[in-house]
């Protein structure tokens, strides 16, 4: 078992040395694969029965068929390598998104300078695979489906890029190591705040949750807003869900705070990414507290992004 897992490792960096990663691949000579495919050999098997029926009976017409047949599977396996010779695949740049969803690794697929229409399939793994026709000197965009499982950088693994053009008759293909990324934000999930911080707000940790001024007055409930702003004796007496307001020139300042939830890493990484979400809705001023990072209070798409990628790539070991 080990042994073919070793051979298995070797025969891998061995095509990645032939095709080394880049943002940009051209299929060469040297990363072509040709073989024949399953339904060459009855092909084969029924020219072979014709030689010999020809030959047995000594008709011309007979064996000039088998020969014809055979030019023809010869002449099938120079098309096919050229169908995938001088491809040219280039990463482009993908919209990050969130942990959970299926992700469209954008590549761009040119014609060889051959003047020749190109037919072949892209496969990263059994549920992405994309069919694709690339006309004459033409460019052609794909967007291939992949699964998202974890944050951070998704990275397209090993691509295969194969075609049985022609007629069939062979199997041909080639492995690209294309350096094409998309960052996977968290997966947005409402999560509890830490109870030693007051579930009413009142304990002065709690109070000092998301602002650092006096209280000023109440203010109209909105979904998504921390809970230590909750009036809950208020609204324990049969008032109005109602938040806290606090004076000060950062009364409209938010802060999500890593520390003042409950759950595992993740957890609360989902929970903030929720939360940045929220706000960025209300047009609130936020900002970011994670261990060894402080991202000030701002608005807009821009820190929204920078926000949410801070925490797609929190304590993992490659942020580049």
């Amino acid at each position: 078992m080990q042994t073919s897992h070793r051979l298995e490792t070797l025969f891998w960096r061995w095509t990645e040395r032939r095709s080394p990663r880049a943002r940009q691949v051209t299929l060469r000579h040297r990363s072509i694969y040709v073989v024949p495919s399953l339904s060459s050999l009855g092909f084969l098997l029924a020219t072979v029965l014709l030689w010999l029926l020809g030959t047995n009976y000594q008709n011309n017409l007979i064996l000039a068929t088998s020969f014809f047949l055979i030019a023809l599977f010869f002449i099938t396996i120079l098309h096919a390598f050229q169908n995938l010779s001088g491809i040219k695949l280039s990463g482009l740049n993908t919209q990050p998104g969130f942990c959970g969803e299926i992700f469209h690794i954008a590549i761009e697929v040119a014609a060889s300078a051959q003047g020749r229409d190109h037919y072949l399939t892209l496969t990263e793994s059994a549920q992405s695979e994309v069919s694709v026709v690339v006309p004459a000197r033409g460019v052609v965009k794909v967007n291939l489906p992949v699964q998202t499982q974890t944050r951070g950088w998704l990275s397209l693994g090993r691509l295969m890029v194969k075609s049985h053009y022609p007629l069939g008759l062979t199997r041909v293909w080639s492995w690209v190591y294309l350096d094409a990324q998309a960052l996977v934000y968290p997966q947005p999930k409402p999560a509890q705040l830490a109870q030693h911080f007051g579930a009413d707000g009142d304990s002065e940790d709690g109070a000092r949750l998301l602002a650092d001024d006096d209280f000023i007055g109440f203010a109209d409930y909105q979904p998504g807003a921390p809970l230590t702003h909750v009036a809950w004796k208020q609204y324990a007496r049969g008032g109005e869900l109602q938040l806290k307001q606090y004076g000060g020139a950062e009364q409209d300042s938010l802060w999500l705070d890593y520390q003042r939830l409950m759950g595992d890493v993740e957890t609360r990484l989902s929970g903030l990414c929720y939360l940045a979400l929220q706000w960025q809705k209300s047009g609130r001023d936020y900002g970011l507290l994670l261990p060894g990072l402080r991202i000030e209070p701002a608005c807009g798409e821009s820190h929204l992004h920078k926000v949410l990628k801070a925490l797609a790539l929190f304590d993992l070991r490659d942020v580049s």
